[in-house]
């Protein structure tokens, strides 16, 4: 069990920095905290508030006398590691913009980011994955790392890496000194503290900007929304803090004070192990994580400390399976709604609602001075409460803006300042809202638009049938729902009786035309987990379908 027993109060409280304002640069959000309490537990153990002060403090004053300045950019390639945090911190003080990268890229997605970011220096570990990560940066052109001219490595002594490319490391720099190190604390609020990278599914990823004030304001707000505020508290993060979510909740942990639990990588029998170990009470994550722990535990209540999980609904075939799957575990689930823009928690469902409100996406905004708004994307008109249309969100934590592409800024935002999500979803009473769909994925049939979820709710009761995805396609009679589903291991797709189903439960319109057997997925896997790529089973089924409305068989 772990508990720091820093008091902790409300949102933007101060009680980081008692009798003063609240923290506006992330290196701020350790003010205040004891010395000896726990900060963050990795797999090497524990680290301390004070160790991390300390360590922090020196890295940028080294890396200040390397040459990096306030304004720069440096990624951050690492998996979840306190180092993450210390290196994130550390350029919180120097005004240095952290870009993050998802252990897993190749080449060229490395090569984009850090082109695009213009980034003078990487903090990698040359080793992890038996070394892939070094033979990645080897990799990439160097017209396309330009910038580069420092690399940060942990772990053992590692040869040079890249011609031309100063080189040292990690350990050096945050060793102790027989003479004290001046702080650094050049950073200031309204700098860039963060560059992330939107999935670019159809184009070309853009690179969102967040600030520190901005930030730090929003793990306070998004820490009292959570509830991790009260003492006793406790965080396990088993998704990788390079994408908005897993960045989120770490900060949100740190700017609670409260313990932070880090998994390098996702394993359901070690969350299911360290949930129990260290009486973890927050979990967050997507959908399907909480339903591969479920599936390796007892029946019963195996998380007696556990006081919700928040998900992400990235796995439509676990809609109607996951939510009463947690009730009978005893673990209450929260659904929450957000974007890479909004730093993911742009808003979260009571915790005392029912049932049926928590397991669905959305939830009122965590800040209190943000709202929303939903419009009808055809006609331009704002809809009330009840009616699907586009989701507008507006938030002071919002993004700055995309970097360097004034022209997806100006038009992902409105005239009147709130953020274009590009999801259906409906407005409550409450002010709160229910996600419905992504824009893209909605399916237009006969006029109609289709949430994607009724059809293949229908398919995954079938037998047989473990995962169905649907998108539309032409066919002669116009656009129809074209299925596709993974079947166990050993089964056969009876495509006449699962449409006979269909045409049973739904409206004819939502019938799809062709139900197709595939062996797999088309997935990408990013830093908030996989999400499957529609795109291309919107080609395949274009491709699959001949003027004659059957499958192609060439």
């Amino acid at each position: 069990m772990i508990d720091n027993g820093v008091p902790v109060s409300g949102p933007n409280s101060g009680t980081a920095r008692s009798g003063t304002a609240p923290p506006s640069r992330l290196f701020e959000m350790l003010d205040g905290a004891p010395d000896d309490a726990t900060m963050v537990v990795g797999q090497q153990g524990p680290v301390t508030y004070g160790r991390m002060r300390a360590e922090s403090a020196k890295l940028a004053t080294r890396l200040k006398d390397l040459g990096l300045r306030r304004g720069d950019r440096l990624a951050l390639w690492l998996p979840n590691i306190p180092e993450w945090l210390t290196t994130a911190l550390a350029c919180s003080r120097l005004g240095v913009a952290v870009v993050p990268m998802n252990v897993r890229l190749g080449a060229h997605e490395v090569a984009f980011l850090l082109s695009r970011a213009r980034c003078r220096a990487v903090v990698f570990a040359p080793g992890y994955r038996n070394g892939a990560c070094a033979d990645v940066l080897r990799a990439v052109d160097p017209a396309e790392r330009a910038a580069l001219d420092l690399v940060v490595t942990l772990g053992e002594g590692e040869a040079a890496l890249l011609d031309g490319v100063r080189q040292t490391r990690f350990a050096d720099l945050i060793a102790e000194s027989p003479s004290p190190v001046p702080e650094v604390a050049d950073g200031r609020p309204e700098d860039v503290s963060l560059i992330l990278a939107t999935s670019g599914t159809t184009s070309a990823p853009k690179l969102v900007q967040h600030t520190q004030e901005r930030s730090t304001r929003h793990a306070g707000d998004a820490a009292a929304a959570v509830g991790l505020t009260g003492p006793g508290t406790s965080l396990l993060l088993g998704i990788p803090m390079c994408g908005a979510f897993g960045y989120t909740l770490a900060i949100t942990t740190i700017r609670a004070q409260r313990p932070l639990v880090l998994m390098e990588a996702f394993v359901p029998e070690d969350a299911a192990r360290l949930l129990v170990e260290h009486g973890i009470t927050h979990m967050l994550g997507t959908d399907d994580m909480l339903d591969k722990i479920l599936s390796v535990v007892p029946e019963g209540k195996p998380f007696p400390d556990l006081r919700m999980f928040g998900h992400a609904n990235f796995t439509p075939a676990l809609t109607a399976i996951l939510p009463p799957k947690a009730e009978a575990h005893g673990v209450l689930l929260r659904g929450f709604f957000g974007m890479t823009e909004t730093l993911a928690m742009f808003a979260a469902q009571p915790a005392d609602a029912a049932l049926e409100r928590r397991a669905q996406g959305g939830g009122r905004p965590v800040c209190p001075t943000a709202d929303l708004r939903v419009r009808d994307p055809d006609s331009g008109a704002l809809l009330p409460d009840g009616e699907i249309g586009e989701v507008e969100v507006r938030t002071p934590n919002a993004m700055i803006g995309y970097l360097d592409n004034p022209q997806a800024t100006a038009a992902v935002f409105t005239g009147d300042g709130y953020l274009r999500t590009g999801d259906y979803g409906y407005r409550l009473a409450d002010g709160g809202m229910i996600f419905v769909s992504r824009i893209k994925d909605v399916l237009r049939i006969a006029g109609y638009l289709v949430s994607p979820t009724e059809i293949e709710e229908v398919i995954l009761a079938l037998p047989g049938v473990t995962v169905c995805q649907t998108v539309a396609a032409s066919c002669p009679a116009g656009v129809r729902p074209i299925a596709f589903v993974v079947m166990e291991l050993g089964t056969a797709l009876d495509e006449a009786a699962a449409l006979t189903a269909c045409r049973a439960q739904l409206a004819v319109y939502k019938v799809p035309a062709r139900i197709f057997a595939i062996a797999a997925m088309p997935v990408t896997d990013g830093p908030n987990g996989a999400k499957v790529k529609k795109n291309v089973l919107r080609d395949m089924a274009t491709a699959w379908m001949t003027p004659s409305g059957e499958a192609a068989t060439a």
